[in-house]
């Protein structure tokens, strides 16, 4: 049962909440930035608190700030989230805005000074808005304390996870990494392993990686709602991979390779492929530098290359130096310096020599791992004439979201 609060506040208190230097310092983060909510909190005055008693039958005399948003665009449908627990959701809406907020099965306006209760596991979301910001007191508990939207947010690509759009999975009540008792929407199929892409209202994004059954909290970041996608480094169906076949170098396919296939190393001779496996990214038709999308690799900005190479953004060209800008953006989205067989690896996506590829669309990627007695170490490798990085057994195994071949 929801329950609808008319007139929840006096102007004077309504406007000041709209005033406060916080709420302004937030419209303007959310006005100049790709975010489509920022937290925050202002003090909580005795009027306001008088107001909350008598409209929402809430007792915060032992709290000292109420939490705050402002929201720009719809929300997906959602269960409202917390570490601490709450038996109802307590939310104002403090202008007025486009659209409807849908509660459960019931649709309302969103009415300047309209507060909402509802019970905690109720999905709720808003449609039909459009891009102007809106002003919420809340959501919050009875107790004051925040509560949101998924505490996980799954999506197929950092496009998508930014701009959170095209949702494949949401997750309430856990901060698990794809704890599937606890995601009430979508799935989040075969994916294993995740990158932060975004944290509302929180701080930047960790760098790493973090596989299914790790605990986002223990990053010391609390409950905030995460916005995450998977990752893996790749080539795009295609790609030649040199080759011993009958005892002589050849470039084949790498969609035609199998296990036990010989692969020419750069300093360690010809390995077996231990494994190989497949999967499918989601292309943007854009020009933004992100890891999760393809590299168009050419002959002109690369001598070596028989052909156009195409590899995924984290997908590692190994070579000689770095330039310092290199190094630092190197550091900056994997925390260090990461080499192979006396190499330094280049991610495509830092590389200014490889273009992003701008081809929209879904596209079959591949990535390979060869015999090596230590599991988390890899190999140089030629594909199209370059010499890049292949995959750990096991990252590709155990970090890859791909399916084995």
């Amino acid at each position: 049962m929801t329950t609808v609060c008319s007139n929840v506040f006096s102007s004077d208190d309504l406007n000041n909440m709209k005033a406060h230097i916080n709420s302004l310092s937030a419209l303007h983060e959310l006005n100049s930035s790709t975010k489509s909510i920022v937290s925050f909190t202002i003090p909580l005055t005795d009027s306001m608190r008088t107001s909350l008693q008598a409209s929402m039958q809430l007792d915060l005399s032992n709290v000292a700030n109420l939490p705050m948003r402002w929201i720009k665009g719809d929300m997906e449908p959602h269960i409202d989230s917390s570490p601490a627990a709450f038996q109802n959701t307590y939310l104002v809406y403090l202008n007025d805005s486009a659209g409807e907020f849908i509660v459960d099965t019931q649709s309302y306006s969103i009415t300047a000074n309209t507060g909402f209760i509802f019970n905690e596991g109720v999905s709720h979301q808003t449609v039909n808005t459009g891009t102007t910001p809106r002003l919420l007191l809340g959501p919050m508990g009875e107790q004051g304390n925040q509560v949101g939207a998924a505490a996980i947010s799954y999506y197929s690509n950092e496009t998508d996870a930014m701009a959170q759009n095209n949702l494949i999975a949401a997750q309430g009540g856990s901060w698990v990494l794809g704890d599937t008792l606890n995601i009430y929407y979508g799935s989040i199929g075969s994916y294993n392993t995740w990158r932060i892409a975004l944290i509302n209202g929180g701080p930047s994004a960790p760098i790493g990686s973090y596989s299914n059954g790790f605990d986002l909290t223990s990053l010391g970041l609390g409950g905030y709602s995460f916005h995450v996608y998977p990752s893996a480094p790749c080539f795009l169906e295609g790609s030649q991979i040199l080759c011993q076949v009958n005892g002589a170098d050849t470039y084949l396919a790498i969609e035609t390779l199998t296990k036990g296939t010989y692969v020419k190393t750069s300093d360690h001779g010809y390995q077996k492929i231990e494994m190989i496996r497949k999967g499918i990214i989601k292309n943007p038709g854009n020009d933004k530098r992100i890891q999760n999308r393809l590299y168009k690799c050419s002959s002109k900005n690369y001598p070596s290359l028989t052909q156009d190479l195409y590899l995924t953004g984290c997908h590692s060209i190994l070579v000689q130096q770095l330039k310092q800008e290199e190094r630092l953006e190197t550091i900056n989205q994997l925390g260090k310096i990461y080499s192979t067989d006396g190499k330094y690896r280049l991610m495509a996506c830092i590389d200014s020599r490889a273009e992003p590829w701008n081809s929209e669309g879904e596209y079959t990627i591949w990535h390979l791992a060869l015999e090596h007695p230590d599991i988390r170490m890899n190999y140089g490798i030629y594909a199209n004439g370059l010499l890049v990085e292949t995959c750990s057994i096991n990252f590709l195994k155990n970090h890859s979201n791909m399916a084995s071949i």
